[in-house]
């Protein structure tokens, strides 16, 4: 009986904790093609600003044991993203030209969040973006912020929380590159 009563103990516990998870981040970025950048030279860069390099929690009686981490490095696929966007926009994004206008990408929030709830789960995403463009003494900054929520009845498996972050980021990159502002500012450089 003391044998059958662990098992369930044990089970129950196991139930109520879930494992880490490194989610690979993607992003892709489909504005319409413009082709604004007339073969100009311009650089991409991005700074992970974040105050935390874990995106959240997945939630459980132990929190801390079910974090989601980024398991690719982060700037490196946004400046990939970024820079195949800005080259189907027509700009030299291989330059080698010293004095090159350029476009930094800072990463402020790339959040996850799935509070303890007895019934049915509702994940919570946040992406905050800000863009500084530089082109000689000429600067454009603009600031770009998405908040997600997501109901499901099972707690999500490592390729749905995959797909739902790269969602949300690439939304919020999509808004970015598509902010007439910003466009104005590179058709100008």
């Amino acid at each position: 009986m003391n044998k059958v009563l662990l098992l369930v103990v044990v089970t129950l516990l196991a139930a109520c904790a879930y494992s880490p998870q490194q989610i690979t981040v993607s992003p892709v970025i489909n504005t319409e093609t413009e082709s604004y950048g007339a073969g100009r030279g311009l650089t991409v860069s991005v700074e992970d600003a974040r105050n935390s390099k874990e995106l959240g929690s997945r939630g459980g009686a132990y929190k801390d044991t079910s974090l989601i981490t980024i398991g690719n490095d982060l700037e490196e696929a946004v400046k990939r993203a970024a820079k195949a966007e800005l080259a189907v926009q027509g700009f030299n994004v291989n330059t080698t030209e010293t004095e090159t206008p350029n476009v930094n990408i800072i990463i402020n929030t790339l959040k996850y969040d799935m509070p303890m709830q007895a019934v049915g789960k509702t994940i919570y995403l946040e992406t905050v973006l800000q863009v500084v463009a530089t082109a000689g003494k000429e600067t454009y900054t603009g600031n770009y912020k998405t908040n997600s929520s997501r109901e499901t009845a099972l707690t999500p498996s490592m390729a749905q929380n995959e797909e739902m972050v790269n969602d949300i980021l690439s939304k919020t990159l999509l808004r970015l590159f598509s902010d007439p502002e910003l466009k104005a500012f590179l058709s100008n450089i």
